[in-house]
């Protein structure tokens, strides 16, 4: 079986270089779909012996990783990003999963790294990049396209199944800033989106998420929108879409009437609760709401279940996030709700292992030092 590896390019000559040294010498194809750039783009590729077709912008992702498809090779194809490299592996492990006659497509560990001096602070992600070329898998949405016919509904079909694999792709996010300029032309591709197919809520929450950011308050009433469609599915096992835990994060650090949300904080919290048990950022933001209301022992309970998620690497590998959410921050907060509980000898426990901390030394000497003063203090009467 033959692979094509596919990149989707735009004014990426500063980084490209590092995605194509990762695939070179896998025995591959390497098309790179280049939709308009003006620097050296399509010099750096051709000098790594890549195959570079130009493809016509239309506003529209979807369309451009079609042609992209249109224009491949091979029987699979690998999907990688101008900003990504893919992890040492063997030519051989990967022939073995593509000749494999029962896979449709491989689900592959998406490392995202947010500063390039600390490559270990990462958190991973699983995405649908290797696929076989299927006349019935294509792409739709202007803007993160995905599958017009799901996985899962064609390899039912095929009877065919989706593999997890150890293949590991590092994303350097740190090269791909997110100026007020690229926020402006997202929003825009997201309000196109919306235009051609409404009501979708993954791109509802986005798009109110993007408005805010923009300082534009038309973004509280598009997330209540979307909120509208949540509560269709209260009583669902499962969430409409993964990303409705950014919205349940945000329901949770508003006001009510600020949202103008007829999906209440008990709600989010309890959906929250459900839906995403294992989501950092939820449990991190509904341990801050425990801890300002003083239910000091419900914000511990949720602080170790992150720390426990951050042992465990057991997290929501659906969207990226801060990873020190489930370290040396929760660690520091679990120490001050065992303080305020009156149990110094888990505060101090907590304190204790971050004195050695670069980040969080003072702060945890800080509070170590008041345990000390506390417990050496004479009882009275």
């Amino acid at each position: 079986m033959s692979l094509t590896i596919c990149l989707l390019t735009r004014n990426a000559a500063d980084r490209i270089g590092t995605a194509l040294r990762s695939v070179a010498g896998l025995g591959a194809e390497v098309l790179v779909a280049d939709t308009g750039s003006a620097d050296g783009t399509v010099a750096a590729a051709r000098a790594t012996g890549a195959r570079v077709c130009v493809i016509p912008w239309h506003d529209d992702f979807a369309a451009a990783q079609n042609q992209a498809l249109d224009q491949a090779s091979g029987d699979w194809v690998f999907w990688l990003n101008p900003d990504e490299e893919l992890l040492p592996h063997s030519p051989e492990h990967l022939a073995a999963l593509l000749a494999r006659p029962d896979a449709l497509a491989y689900v592959v560990r998406v490392q995202e790294v947010m500063k390039a001096d600390r490559p270990d602070e990462a958190t991973e992600a699983w995405q649908p990049r290797l696929v076989r070329r299927h006349a019935d898998l294509r792409y739709v949405g202007r803007l993160h396209p995905h599958f017009a016919l799901p996985l899962e509904v064609l390899a039912r079909r095929e009877h065919k199944h989706v593999g997890l694999t150890d293949l590991l792709v590092r994303r350097h996010g740190y090269l791909s800033v997110l100026t007020e300029d690229k926020l402006r032309w997202a929003t825009r591709l997201l309000e196109l989106e919306l235009k051609d197919r409404p009501g979708q809520l993954h791109y509802l929450i986005e798009y109110g998420h993007n408005l805010l950011r923009l300082n534009d308050p038309r973004g509280h009433a598009v997330l209540a929108e979307a909120s509208e469609l949540v509560l269709t599915a209260l009583d669902a096992t499962a969430a409409p879409t993964p990303t409705v835990a950014s919205l349940l994060e945000y329901l949770l650090t508003v006001s009510p009437q600020q949202s103008r949300s007829r999906l209440s904080p008990a709600q989010a919290r309890s959906l929250a609760l459900r839906w995403f048990p294992h989501s950092p950022p939820l449990l991190w933001q509904l341990a801050h709401n425990s801890f300002q209301a003083r239910d000091f022992r419900d914000a511990a309970a949720l602080l170790e279940r992150n720390l426990h998620l951050g042992r465990t690497g057991t997290y929501d590998r659906s969207a990226a996030f801060d990873p020190t959410i489930m370290g040396e921050p929760a660690l520091l907060n679990l120490g001050r709700c065992y303080a305020r509980l009156g149990d110094l000898d888990r505060a101090e426990a907590c304190f204790g292992q971050l004195l050695a901390s670069p980040t969080h030394q003072a702060q945890a000497r800080h509070e170590y030092d008041l345990l000390r003063q506390l417990r050496n203090r004479p009882r009275q009467g």
